[in-house]
């Protein structure tokens, strides 16, 4: 475990020179879950994880909003595991719109409510001012929005649904897209302008979600027999 937590601390640190695209979505990702893990007590309890660990069954494609994205990256550290989908012709240094899976095998039993509190904290930590969690039925609906800075001239925003997946931990599907700052959007004053990105973006994919067919399970991985 203290293994998985120096390469999610490597991951915060050095993402930002790795790729240039998903950038925030990702470091964020990660230090929600690193908070995650200090705050559970895995450090110092150090449990037994599940082996072999159950796999999700991630597509090599994903079709959202009639359009098609392929697995470009994935990254499984044990615990958790984390993909990310483009379309054709884009990747992480150049992208518009991104889909990204995050899968936690939740060996620590962690709530929903929880990864909200803890997730919030983060946030709050960092700066960000505009996010919002909600649950219905047991699924939890979310949206963050990043302001322009000097590595991302855009406004960049996030729209999530996420549950826990029995037999397999917490799913969460997240659909990103970048905003191009605008003389419109710049002379916004800053609560028009996000009432603007609410109801001509965010709303619209939180209610894609909400429709979205959650379809996610886990197995686990096909040994495969060696003759002798």
């Amino acid at each position: 475990m203290k293994k998985l937590l120096t390469i999610l601390e490597r991951m915060v640190r050095g993402f930002a020179h790795a790729t240039s695209g998903v950038q925030n979505a990702y470091r964020n990702v990660v230090t929600a879950l690193l908070a995650v893990l200090w705050l559970s007590g895995c450090v110092t309890q150090q449990p037994t994880e599940p082996t072999p660990q159950v796999q999700l069954n991630v597509p090599q494609n994903i079709t959202y909003h009639h359009k098609n994205y392929a697995l470009k990256s994935s990254q499984d550290l044990g615990s958790m595991a984390h993909y990310v989908y483009f379309m054709k012709k884009e990747n992480g240094k150049n992208w518009k719109t991104a889909i990204e899976l995050l899968h936690d095998r939740n060996v620590q039993n962690v709530s929903l409510q929880e990864r909200i509190q803890l997730r919030e904290n983060v946030y709050k930590t960092n700066g960000v001012e505009h996010f919002n969690f909600t649950v219905e039925n047991g699924t939890m609906y979310a949206f963050v929005i990043y302001a322009p800075n000097e590595q991302q001239p855009n406004w960049q925003l996030e729209v999530a649904r996420a549950s826990d997946v029995a037999g397999c931990g917490f799913v969460q599907y997240q659909y990103s897209l970048k905003v191009p700052q605008s003389r419109k959007l710049a002379n916004m004053g800053k609560e028009k302008l996000v009432g603007y990105l609410k109801k001509y973006a965010i709303d619209k994919e939180l209610a894609r979600l909400h429709q979205l067919t959650w379809h996610w399970h886990c197995e686990l991985p096909q040994i495969s027999s060696v003759q002798k």
